[in-house]
């Protein structure tokens, strides 16, 4: 598995111990030893994944105080997700939903300021820390010690960009979280370092055996060069990756087209699109080993973003070994 930045972490209440010379700090909110402290049981069995970008960096909702993670929370309690990812989420955010959501660990990774101030932590709309965020359910193995956190090269853009994984290795199983720059020109080329970066990364989580899920703000579109390097070859269009898409509109099917008989070869609809997450069309994107199935997804809109909840249910079997 590539190398990563590895960071011991603690809850919010206590002392962070960084890596030596890497800013910032990644903070399990949660008590105990986390949830590693619960047997994991099978590794089998159906599971709801989600996928959500707070907009914590945004003028109309960054300044948001706790009804944002209270309307996230009450989705979590309905759905009882194996796990959310999450970005532009706030520090005190987090910290609400450990509040909330007394069976799940919220595990907040910071980010730092790139163009403007480099090297220093970026912020929310409103006062506190603003980064990435994976929450998992206790009692599946997951453990706060068992994280990495992968910096992705970016070069240009408000930030440096972090991929931020966290291992349950009874399940040999791995949940990824991550934010890529958006823009063109300059912009556009350092997200395509960013995204082969993350490609690397997850097909070494692969080479060791666990099985991937990763949930992200990829900031580009399903047909797009970027996405070539995530959907797998069956994909077509360009695809060179190693992944399924939890949520294509041809389901569990990892092939170019969704095809009916019903309809004109000009209408058939490409495996690679989807419905819209953002007012600029599909950004957000769950994609996971080829050895999940993909039962089902779909989306849900929140009155506390730009972006809509990315919801999937998925089995695990045996590529998920308990």
């Amino acid at each position: 598995m590539e190398a990563a930045i590895r960071r011991v972490i603690a809850p919010l209440s206590g002392v962070v111990v960084a890596a030596a010379l890497v800013a910032g700090a990644l903070l399990a909110v949660g008590s105990g030893s986390g949830s590693g402290s619960q047997p994991a049981r099978s590794s089998g069995g159906t599971y709801a994944v989600g996928q959500f970008n707070m907009a914590g960096g945004t003028t109309e909702h960054g300044g948001k105080h706790n009804e944002a993670p209270d309307a996230l929370a009450e989705e979590i309690k309905d759905r009882r997700p194996l796990s959310v990812t999450m970005q532009e989420s706030c520090r005190d955010w987090d910290e609400r939903l450990k509040e909330r959501l007394p069976g799940y660990t919220v595990l907040f990774s910071p980010v730092r300021n790139l163009e403007v101030d480099p090297g220093t932590p970026a912020r929310c709309h409103h006062p506190t820390d603003f980064g990435n965020t994976i929450v998992f359910r206790k009692g599946l193995g997951f453990d706060r010690d068992d994280t990495d956190v992968h910096q992705l090269g970016s070069t240009d853009g408000d930030e440096y960009r972090e991929m931020v994984c966290v291992r349950s290795e009874p399940r040999k199983l791995v949940v990824c979280s991550a934010h890529l720059t958006t823009g063109e020109g300059k912009y556009l080329a350092s997200r395509e370092r960013e995204v082969k970066k993350v490609q690397r990364v997850l097909a070494g989580y692969g080479d060791d055996g666990y099985t991937v899920l990763f949930g992200g703000d990829v900031n580009d579109l399903p047909l797009s060069g970027v996405l070539d390097h995530l959907y797998a070859r069956g994909y077509g269009h360009g695809a060179r990756g190693a992944f399924k898409e939890a949520a294509s509109p041809c389901g569990n099917a990892v092939k170019p087209e969704r095809r009916s008989a019903e309809l004109p070869r000009s209408r058939y609809a490409p495996c690679r699109s989807g419905e819209p997450t953002h007012s600029k069309g599909k950004l957000d994107y769950i994609f996971v080993s080829p050895s999940v199935r993909v039962e089902s997804s779909g989306l849900n809109f929140s009155e506390h973003s730009d972006h809509k909840q990315l919801w999937a249910r998925i089995r695990l079997g045996k590529g998920a070994r308990g």
